[in-house]
């Protein structure tokens, strides 16, 4: 399909000077090159920036992939040696540009452009400008044609997307802000606060923001009130929740806020985002009026979760506040704690507990019942491992040993392994099947002043101590590494000989 003539009347026919000085001076910046050859002992060079012959002016010859400045121009450049083959020295580029419509002076166009150089011929370079990609923006519409090489035309896109992230996501991508705020001074997009979105990630070229503005007059006045983030979530393709009404009249309806809730939410400590007037906004559906601190504490996820609870989401959400003030260390977000309590539910009908009673189902600490139940369910689910570990703790406990202020015991069920990981934060509890099935022995270390407090953790092989794990996995202490030391020579090797002998 070729371009239509309508389409194709608000661009402009040939390429300007300041496009050309564009991508010579700012694109093609670092792709300058002078190109030397010695002839009769004098080494001339010739500028591919400033087209120049002259008798280079040094002392020592130049060489090949040298950086010099040229005595010419002054501008920066690598010497290339011009007797070397150059079917390699090709540089390219992806250029956005923008224009002003030819016909309507309230619409913009800009340029999708593949730029190249060659210097094969390195007397006679020429820029080669190819068009990619075509876009037209006015108020209330946009349309992008992008040309199809493979098939020699060109084809009308659906949604406005980005060739820097497509076509030629390979190509590094050039736009100068200079260039877009010439196009826009004296349009509907003058103001439309482009440069808030100029160093989105992804969105550099601008073309989804002037879809996004051509589309949306409230672009504007959303940005300005402090609502930037809503504007990147719609241009990356992120979820707004529904919080915005983009068509809204009034910025009210577009916010779906009042005007004392718009001044509440700056004076307040927050950072407008769609997470937060989600929150906010699903609370107040169901009743519930909390400031937008509170909201802010609270996410997205907790609200999706809550809602599938089946509960008043108003009295969770009290509830999951109240936890998370008394156990903000357990609980890094809120929806953690609609998981907890979701699973603290299901635990607590296995072990024939009554949820329909409120202070079963929502006791005052959830941390707390949480690990409760879930110490009784594995206590319920291990009866097997823990009754082999007993029958093997008579033989491991002749083992025990105490010296200075350590003492080493075997592990007395799958239960203490399990609280012994939570405590250190490693994965010990991972060990109980093998420990009762005789794999492995696991032993734990305690200060004889605090024994019922973790401290380290042994696991025991043939008489060799195979690892002693602290906290978070970390190694032993001086003091720990004597005890290991002196409990090895006194138990595990008087162990080994006394098999010995009695062999």
């Amino acid at each position: 399909m070729s371009l239509d003539p309508e389409f194709l009347a608000h661009f402009p026919k040939e390429v300007s000077q300041e496009l050309v000085d564009y991508v010579r001076d700012i694109v093609f910046y670092e792709s300058r090159y002078v190109f030397v050859k010695t002839v009769k002992g004098i080494q001339h060079g010739y500028c591919s920036h400033c087209e120049k012959d002259y008798m280079i002016d040094q002392l020592q010859p130049l060489k090949h992939n040298e950086t010099w400045t040229c005595q010419h121009c002054a501008s920066p450049i690598v010497v290339k040696s011009a007797g070397r083959g150059r079917k390699n020295l090709f540089t390219e580029a992806y250029v956005v540009w923008y224009e002003k419509s030819q016909v309507d002076p309230e619409t913009i166009v800009a340029m999708g452009l593949h730029v190249t150089r060659d210097y094969g011929d390195y007397r006679n370079v020429k820029t080669m400008f190819r068009e990619v990609s075509m876009y037209l923006f006015e108020p209330g519409y946009s349309e992008q044609r992008v040309y199809n090489g493979w098939r020699d035309e060109w084809s009308k896109l659906k949604k406005i997307r980005s060739e820097s992230t497509g076509l030629m996501q390979y190509k590094g991508t050039f736009i100068s802000h200079e260039n877009v705020a010439t196009t826009v001074q004296n349009t509907p997009f003058q103001y439309s606060t482009w440069e808030s979105y100029k160093n989105l990630y992804g969105r550099e070229d601008l073309v989804h923001f002037f879809a996004l503005a051509a589309r949306y007059s409230c672009i504007e006045y959303l940005t300005k009130i402090g609502f930037r983030k809503f504007i990147e979530a719609k241009l990356t393709g992120l979820r707004t929740y529904g919080t915005i009404n983009w068509n809204g009249k009034t910025l009210e309806k577009v916010i779906r806020l009042s005007k004392s809730e718009l001044k509440q939410l700056k004076r307040e400590r927050v950072i407008p985002r769609p997470e937060l007037l989600y929150v906010y906004q699903t609370l107040k559906k169901h009743g519930l009026s909390v400031s937008f601190e509170t909201a802010d504490l609270l996410d997205d996820l907790f609200i999706e979760e809550a809602i599938k609870l089946h509960e008043p989401l108003d009295f969770v959400t009290k509830y999951a506040l109240k936890q998370r003030s008394k156990s903000l260390l357990a609980y890094h977000s809120t929806s953690s704690i609609i998981r907890d309590l979701r699973d603290y539910w299901q635990e607590a009908e296995e072990l024939g507990l009554d949820v329909t009673k409120d202070h079963i189902k929502y006791p005052n600490n959830l941390q707390k019942a949480h690990e409760d139940t879930s110490r009784r369910i594995k206590i319920k689910v291990d009866e097997k491992v823990n009754e082999q570990i007993k029958k093997r703790l008579p033989s491991l406990e002749k083992y025990s040993f105490t010296q200075g202020r350590l003492h080493i015991r075997p592990a007395a069920s799958s239960i203490e392994l399990f609280d012994e990981g939570k405590a250190l934060k490693h994965c010990v509890g991972q060990y109980a099947k093998r420990y009762a099935e005789g794999d492995t022995d696991i032993y734990v270390i305690r200060k004889n002043d605090a024994p019922h407090k973790s401290y380290f953790t042994v696991e025991i092989q043939r008489n060799r101590v195979i690892q002693c794990r602290g906290f978070r996995n970390c190694n032993m202490t001086k003091e720990v590494a004597a005890f290991i030391e002196a409990f090895e020579l006194e138990k595990l090797k008087r162990r080994k000989r006394n098999r010995n002998l009695s062999a």
